[in-house]
């Protein structure tokens, strides 16, 4: 149901991109990203499980994304009266969607990801969230029939090429699942679209903070494990291909991308000693970030939070940030 191999095997282009239409960055960006102008699809959900996690009820479902793809969707609805506010919540790079829902195999995994943080879906539902969780092209259930080199199967190497060969990219179609999670949200009388959040950890950052960007929608954002320079990370070393957007530089740097959020609150979680995602240019970029919002006139909507750790989430500053802004 979910896998992506007949999507890729029947890609088509993206539409060419037209400079004159793109009149602001966002829309730049959106064309950037290969989703500028797609036609919205109605909205198209089928309940496939329900389960009773205790303060929780976890749904899943299949929803439609278009092209053929189907979006392995998860429901986190809180045993409280609704209307909740709604978070979407994107995974990194693993196996999938289930350590943020908190599925573990093993006490060994559920200690390693618990002390991590790592459960930051199952955690907001716990604090009476409505959580949206779907599981990310290239991995989980959406894979292909090619495979990574990587202890965990995932195909993130072949979706994002066959996708730049059509002029199209990953993050832009993980974006675009995501834009179609939000339209099955708002159909929802237990969704409080006023109050619509975002977070996510590593290539979950990635997502969150692009979409963010691109999706006014969205009233507050977690970005966690993500936020640096281009060129003290993914440009500065190794990193899976779905980072790569061809063109992305004509809009700055990655300062640049949290700038087109401001005013909307935007907290940015990053760890003192990440390897892969190096603090000194998180705190580089921060700097186009916060002018943004001085600019706008919400200085204190925005924050660059740095815990002690490496490349984690870190629940205490998120819940807070969320529970000053959505409640």
């Amino acid at each position: 149901m979910f896998n992506l191999q007949p999507h890729i095997s029947q890609l088509t282009p993206a539409p060419p991109r037209d400079p004159a239409a793109e009149t602001t960055p966002r829309a730049k960006l959106a064309a950037i990203l290969g989703i500028k102008d797609r036609p919205v699809i109605p909205v198209a959900a089928q309940l496939l499980s329900r389960q009773d996690k205790g303060s929780y009820f976890e749904e899943k479902y299949s929803l439609d994304a278009g092209e053929g793809v189907q979006i392995p969707l998860y429901l986190l609805i809180p045993k409280a009266e609704a209307p909740f506010a709604p978070i979407l919540a994107f995974h990194g790079h693993g196996p999938g969607v289930g350590p943020i829902l908190g599925h573990y195999p093993d006490e060994a995994t559920a200690a390693r990801n618990l002390a991590a943080d790592n459960n930051y879906a199952q955690a907001l539902a716990e604090a009476g969230y409505l959580v949206c969780a779907i599981e990310q092209r290239g991995m989980g259930e959406r894979i292909t029939d090619q495979l990574d080199d990587n202890a965990v199967p995932r195909s993130c190497r072949h979706l994002s090429f066959a996708y730049m060969m059509h002029g199209r990219t990953t993050l832009g179609e993980r974006c675009w699942d995501a834009i179609c999670a939000i339209n099955f949200l708002a159909t929802r009388p237990d969704a409080d679209m006023s109050r619509l959040g975002c977070t996510g950890l590593s290539g979950g950052g990635t997502t969150a903070l692009f979409l963010t960007a691109l999706e006014e929608r969205i009233t507050a954002a977690v970005v966690a494990g993500y936020f640096c320079s281009y060129a003290e990370s993914i440009l500065g070393m190794a990193h899976c291909e779905c980072n790569y957007v061809p063109g992305v530089r004509e809009l700055g740097e990655m300062g640049a991308i949290g700038a087109l959020i401001a005013p909307r609150p935007l907290l940015l979680l990053n760890g003192e000693i990440d390897p892969i995602f190096p603090i000194t240019g998180s705190k580089a970029q921060y700097v186009t970030v916060a002018a943004a919002y001085a600019a706008a006139g919400q200085p204190d909507a925005c924050h660059l939070h740095i815990h002690p750790g490496g490349h984690a989430y870190a629940l205490p500053p998120s819940l807070s940030w969320f529970k000053r802004w959505l409640g």
